[in-house]
């Protein structure tokens, strides 16, 4: 990688000669873009070719130096071509690899400054938040949610939002904005508030609004309803899917996908779940299928309901029945990933030291208890490090970072901001993929 950068800044320097060259004649003879700079120094294929082995970051910087770069760094299919070499090679992908953390406002960590080894002050970098094309969407929802929650909707907030933050911060409660639905291939799709849903690309700053869903005829009016997000990718038709449950009523689930190719929502089918697991997360992409804990009504048990984002339909993958056993009055279940297995912890809100790991994914004798040496009331682990021992999870609101090998595990937090306040995080690589190009 550095002997590419090395080539590249030569590159440069001889396309500035050329520039310098090609202002001398200006005087003579006009130039055309057919003579621009850098085709006096390598072909465009050959320009091409480098530009791949660099960082999604490094190649936009690069946009505005000529037609040329910012043709091919704006291509699709090139943008298609720089993900499949980060993919296919497992060392340079975790150089790509990012953390996303959303506390009041979205940010980007390295991934590869995790560790026991390094310190445990994190530094970040604040994200560009992708509604600034539209400020007003995110005002009206800061109004809204104020009026529901903290005026219990009777009078009118003063259209000042600063007026408003201050109200917010005067609470002992702070409500997290933006919850991160899940991460593919450097798109990763955020809600910052009931009914909203972007796709963002936090490299590239690219972010593109969902069009929102039909709301089902038998859902109440002004009822605080379930609703779910899963997201995903699905490699059959090289699509970006999106997947919403929304409730009906106490058991049923209306069930849609959306597809950014086709960029449009679809409805797929009502589903007979109760649905008191889980209330306030996502689904968990895994496997190629989206994951949630919900109860089959007619036998009152537990199950990991998954939807398989090829053929669009749902399967059941049952619990292993000691998971059952938990004593407390309200038993909740969230499913995740850990350690390439899909998982699925307590979250009860009372005290718990175990993780419930499927070691076979979709082979129901494959479910194993793992205790660990933490107690906790709620958690969600987020991602592995890079030697699959050491695990980032979100434990009773602290970011914690814990080994698996020897249990000692360590509280990290990161520089300017303040994880008491609630936070959500994910993983994501660094890509040029564009939610508003994609399937042009």
């Amino acid at each position: 990688m550095r002997a590419i950068q090395l080539l590249w800044e030569a590159i440069m320097e001889a396309t500035k000669r050329g520039r310098r060259r090609q202002d001398e004649n200006d005087g003579e003879e006009e130039t055309n873009d057919k003579a621009s700079p850098e085709s006096l120094v390598l072909p465009p294929e050959i320009i091409a070719e480098i530009l791949l082995r660099l960082p999604a970051k490094s190649i936009g910087r690069f946009r505005c130096v000529s037609k040329l770069f910012c043709s091919l760094s704006s291509d699709p299919r090139f943008a298609k071509s720089h993900l499949d070499l980060i993919l296919r090679n497992e060392t340079v992908r975790s150089i790509h690899r990012k953390l996303i953390v959303s506390s009041h406002n979205l940010y980007s960590l390295d991934f590869d400054s995790i560790g026991f080894e390094v310190t445990r002050d994190l530094a970040a970098v604040e994200l560009i938040y992708p509604l600034k094309d539209d400020p007003s969407i995110f005002s009206e929802m800061i109004r809204s949610y104020v009026r529901e929650h903290l005026y219990d909707g009777g009078s009118e907030v003063d259209e000042d939002d600063r007026r408003v933050m201050l109200t917010l911060n005067a609470k002992s409660h702070r409500r997290n904005w933006v919850e991160i639905v899940g991460s593919s291939n450097g798109l990763v799709c955020i809600s910052p508030g009931e009914g909203a849903v972007f796709l963002y690309n936090p490299t590239t700053g690219d972010s593109k609004r969902l069009p929102e869903t039909l709301r089902p005829k038998s859902v109440e009016h002004g009822r605080d309803n379930f609703q779910s997000y899963g997201f995903g990718f699905d490699d059959l038709t090289d699509d970006y899917k999106v997947v919403k449950l929304v409730a009906s009523s106490d058991d049923f689930l209306d069930a849609s996908v959306y597809s950014l190719k086709a960029d449009s929502w679809r409805r797929i089918c009502n589903l007979n779940y109760e649905h008191n697991d889980g209330f306030y997360t996502s689904g968990v992409h895994f496997n190629g299928a989206i994951h949630w804990v919900f109860t089959e009504g007619s036998h009152d048990q537990r199950v990991v309901v998954a939807f398989d984002l090829q053929t669009e339909e749902f399967r059941e993958i049952p619990l292993p029945d000691e998971a059952e056993d938990c004593p407390h009055r309200f038993k909740n279940f969230v499913v995740g990933s850990l350690n390439g297995c899909l998982c699925v912890i307590n979250s009860c809100y009372e005290v718990h030291d175990d993780i419930w790991v499927m070691n076979e994914y979709g082979v129901a004798k494959s479910w194993s208890r793992i205790r660990i040496s933490l107690l906790y009331r709620s958690m969600k682990p987020l991602c592995s490090t890079k030697n699959d021992e050491e695990v980032l999870m979100e434990l009773d609101g602290d970011m914690v970072l814990y080994n698996f090998e020897t249990h000692a595990s360590s509280n990290l937090g990161i520089r300017g901001v303040k994880l008491s306040d609630g936070f959500e995080a994910n993983t994501y690589v660094e890509s040029l993929i564009s939610p508003n190009s994609y399937g042009m």
